[in-house]
């Protein structure tokens, strides 16, 4: 066991595993929230929710190019070559060895931010036409609002869908393989990793997250 921890590397810094959790909450929150009725403390949870997963989002875009090295999008985001050379092996039976997200991985993690960023930006300007408007829905016309609206219950479900896709793969990989990929988002260490990366300063990362929660805030309700 002690050999075992010996060879344990850090792969994840402190700001991307708590962004993590706290996106997974945000978004969970926001989605549990979607299917109540609006009229109530669920239209609250639900505008709360979602501009904490847009303030989330937007620190973790920006924490992409100034960040730690497996945070950072040049150093996990794959050309097509190499994510088609990667899914040929992703579920064999050959030792898994990767420093932060896979080709594949990184295919999810940028269709979700892309996705969510979307999703809680089209929500500012979401109504149902009855109880709940979003914070700009008033500076656009009902119709447009309407559109938007459809567009950001759409984008909701194919990220449900994604999600659980994640979920799977996870899964799949814990079981048949047997790699754990949830520990070391709690953790930070990970004894799969192929090459040591250079960490970002915690304070910095948790510092940019407050001073992005704060403009989001400002923005919205200023």
């Amino acid at each position: 066991m002690a050999e075992e921890q010996n060879q344990q590397v850090k792969v994840w810094d402190a700001p991307v595993r708590i962004f993590h959790w706290l996106l997974v909450i945000a978004f969970a929150l926001s989605a549990y929230s979607a299917f109540q009725d609006k009229f109530d403390i669920h239209a609250d949870i639900h505008l709360y929710a979602g501009l904490s997963v847009l303030a989330l989002v937007i620190w973790r875009v920006l924490w992409g190019f100034v960040g730690s090295d497996t945070a950072r999008f040049s150093q996990f985001v794959k050309g097509p070559k190499a994510t088609a050379a990667y899914s040929k092996t992703a579920f064999g039976s050959a030792p898994y060895k990767s420093t932060g997200h896979n080709p594949l991985g990184a295919v999810s993690v940028v269709l979700m931010l892309l996705l969510l960023l979307v999703q809680a930006g089209l929500g500012l300007f979401a109504t149902d036409a009855m109880f709940f408007e979003g914070p700009f829905a008033g500076d656009i016309s009902s119709r447009l609002s309407e559109d938007l609206t459809e567009i950001h219950e759409w984008t909701g479900y194919t990220l449900l869908g994604l999600i659980g896709l994640h979920i799977l793969v996870i899964a799949f990989y814990g079981l048949v393989r047997r790699v754990n990929l949830v520990m070391p988002m709690i953790t930070g260490r990970s004894r799969h990793a192929a090459t040591t990366p250079k960490m970002a300063s915690w304070v910095f990362g948790l510092t940019l997250l407050i001073l992005v929660a704060g403009c989001v805030w400002w923005w919205v309700f200023g």
